[in-house]
């Protein structure tokens, strides 16, 4: 049972490492949305303000840590994707 309880503990902290987003990933996560927010606003110019307003939003007042600010650009990413 002991063992068990560290191999657990053990699988635990080296998975949340592993999902753990850098500040490297921060960055091509940004470029990648900045890149789409162009493609999109190029495609569907009525989508331009929306999309152009949260992107602004997240430049001006990003988020305090990278896990957040890496959380809040997939999501970003997720949405444009679906237009």
């Amino acid at each position: 049972m002991k063992t068990s309880i560290l191999a657990l503990g053990f699988i635990l902290a080296t998975s949340s490492a592993a999902f753990a987003c850098t500040a490297e990933e921060l960055q091509a996560k940004a470029m990648e949305v900045s890149t789409k927010v162009q493609t999109v606003i190029a495609a569907h110019p009525e989508k331009a303000s929306e999309i152009t307003e949260k992107f602004t939003a997240l430049q001006t007042n990003p988020p305090a840590d990278v896990e957040s600010a890496c959380k809040v650009y997939d999501d970003l990413l997720v949405e444009i994707e679906a237009l």
